[in-house]
């Protein structure tokens, strides 16, 4: 997985700053201040996605977050995907490994005692096995395809359909 994550990051003018990440001793970690590895599920039900209005970035995303120590990165974007949206799932069939990987900056979070730094999102392909209510009040919504504008998302379901 680390060899994908270069491999994006080679085209990237985060490469340095990943660089530093993928050599540190816990790419995962927060303490990793550069940046750290995250994990979210794309949930695909009916022609529709779950997403999620991130209550800091101010944005429809999908849900997902960092990943605790122990977790793979396929166990911690579906713990993620339950916590915010209260939604059990499971990999969708053939998608082990991500359906994508980006790179973007968080910025400053004084709140947190977090300066900007780095995540390398796995974006896991998922389906649903039950709706339960969600332990986060965060809002959520389903989302038909065609309504979808975030260029991540509509990328990330392109590989699915020319996938399947």
């Amino acid at each position: 997985m680390l060899n994908l994550i270069s491999s994006v990051a080679g085209h990237s003018s985060f490469k340095t700053t990943c660089d530093q990440v993928l050599s540190s001793k816990d790419p995962y970690s927060r303490s990793t201040k550069q940046g750290h590895i995250t994990a979210s599920g794309l949930v695909v039900k009916g022609g529709k996605a779950l997403l999620i209005f991130h209550p800091y970035i101010k944005q429809w995303m999908q849900p997902g977050g960092h990943i605790d120590n122990g977790e793979e990165p396929i166990e911690a974007a579906i713990r993620e995907v339950y916590e915010e949206t209260g939604v059990v799932c499971e990999s969708l069939n053939g998608f082990l490994d991500p359906v994508d990987v980006d790179l973007h900056e968080i910025p400053e979070n004084p709140k947190k005692g977090e300066g900007s730094h780095l995540h390398i999102d796995l974006l896991f392909a998922m389906r649903v096995i039950e709706e339960q209510e969600s332990p986060e009040k965060i809002e959520k919504a389903w989302v038909p395809f065609d309504q979808i504008t975030s260029p991540r998302i509509k990328r990330a379901l392109q590989k699915l359909q020319d996938q399947a």
